[in-house]
């Protein structure tokens, strides 16, 4: 998630500095150009940066279904990648702290996902229904198995992406904003949004020079520090 999420930035970053050159040039035709003639200059400028964001559109399209059918694939149950761990889920041995080093560990084996998914839920419907016994009707699970995401999740998990990076474009070139002032607040949090965006999982460090065509691509001026 986190490397696809990376690429969608990368190309983004691309594509927001050409939007801002773009913005540049217009501004400066306006400046030399007479009005029909600026006007001509400003439509193929214009035509330009659309097709450079289509370009931009396909890139992330072609990272999003490529993850998808990764995920749809991940999410089919094959009893060959049953590991000697599934020995550990006959009983009641496995803590939950256990349980959740072996979540971790197998994140990329849902078929052994699904055994311990089944296991946590198993455990915490017999918790539950002990707390039931012993007058405790607010008992909580102690298998978190909202850990666990199934193929269909995954794939919801793509097409937020699809619409974060939508966001981040329309903001790059004004689409959807009727006023600069819209598209000023706009690029005001667009910056800590797009850094935020993936967070989660170290991502390569920026150079300086990244930095800045971030921070001029929407509006801004570098930060110091």
């Amino acid at each position: 998630m986190k490397t696809a999420i990376q690429k969608s930035k990368d190309a983004i970053l691309e594509y927001l500095g050409k939007a801002q050159q773009t913005e540049k040039k217009i501004a400066e035709g306006r400046q030399i150009y007479q009005p029909d003639s600026m006007e001509k200059e400003e439509k193929r400028l214009r035509g330009e940066l659309a097709k450079a964001r289509q370009e931009t559109e396909a890139k992330i399209d072609a990272i999003i279904r490529e993850r998808s059918r990764g995920a749809e694939e991940w999410g089919k149950l094959d009893g060959a990648k049953l590991t000697a761990d599934v020995q550990l889920l006959q009983g009641q041995g496995v803590t939950p702290d256990q349980w959740r080093d072996l979540v971790d560990r197998y994140q990329d084996n849902y078929t052994m996902l699904d055994q311990l998914r089944k296991y946590g839920e198993a455990r915490n419907a017999e918790a539950s229904e002990k707390g039931h016994a012993e007058g405790d009707h607010f008992k909580a699970p102690v298998y978190d198995v909202t850990r666990i995401p199934g193929p269909d999740a995954k794939v919801q998990e793509w097409e937020q992406m699809r619409r974060q990076a939508a966001y981040f474009l329309n903001v790059a070139d004004g689409t959807g904003y009727r006023s600069e002032f819209e598209k000023t607040f706009a690029r005001n949090t667009a910056d800590r949004a797009f850094e935020a965006w993936g967070a989660d999982a170290p991502t390569p460090t920026k150079t300086g020079d990244e930095a800045a065509r971030l921070s001029a691509a929407w509006g801004f001026v570098p930060k110091e520090g």
